[in-house]
């Protein structure tokens, strides 16, 4: 089976060939490296928005160096501290409920661990969204701050617009959080998996507008 495969851009919409190793361990350097970015938590958005931009550009053959990702981290980065603040305080949020859960220290246990968890996922796919749509909305708008309203109106928007393509985002968080159940360690992959999916979930939607 050839290793070689092929995507189309956005910007030309020309196929190029993609090197599924390279592509494999592009996404594993990327992953790690929005890991190691998303480490205050308040700058996740940030982190994820620069890694997914990060995929796009080496899928679309333009630079994708380490460089270019913390290049395109250091633009996300100012006015997308509501954003991260408000991802920082669900993720904390979150983390107690299921932790007092596991204790059976949880009230309600029953509605609020099933409800927490819908919550939890349907914001996760709400930030990827934002964070995919942030490198298209920057080159629209001048002001950062402006830069993330519209990306978080577009991913409001594409979220329910292309329901499939959120179906696909979910999978790959029931994923990585199935990898996480499994192993403790493969945690570092996780950031990996899911901006590979949601720069692949943004080219499908792309093609189907």
């Amino acid at each position: 089976m050839s290793i070689m495969d092929r995507t189309t851009p956005a910007s030309n919409h020309q196929p190029i060939p993609v090197n599924r190793f390279a592509l494999f361990s592009e996404t594993l350097l990327a992953g790690v490296l929005v890991l190691v970015l998303s480490l205050p938590l308040v700058t996740i958005p940030a982190a994820y928005a620069a890694g997914i931009a990060h995929l796009e550009r080496h899928l679309d053959g333009r630079d994708d160096s380490v460089r270019g990702l913390w290049g395109t981290f250091k633009a996300a980065l100012p006015g997308s501290w509501k954003l991260g603040a408000l991802t920082a305080g669900a993720a904390v949020v979150i983390l107690l409920n299921l932790l007092l859960a596991w204790v059976g220290q949880l009230p309600g246990r029953e509605v609020v661990l099933p409800a927490t968890l819908v919550l939890a996922a349907c914001g996760a796919i709400l930030l990827l969204r934002t964070a995919a749509a942030w490198s298209d909305a920057a080159t629209l708008h001048a002001g950062p701050k402006d830069a993330w309203h519209a990306a978080l109106e577009t991913g409001k928007a594409i979220s329910l617009r292309d329901w499939s393509g959120s179906a696909l985002l979910a999978a790959a968080l029931f994923g990585a959080t199935v990898f996480v159940w499994m192993l403790v360690a493969l945690f570092v992959v996780v950031p990996g998996t899911l901006i590979l999916a949601s720069a692949a979930v943004k080219i499908r939607s792309a093609r189907h507008t």
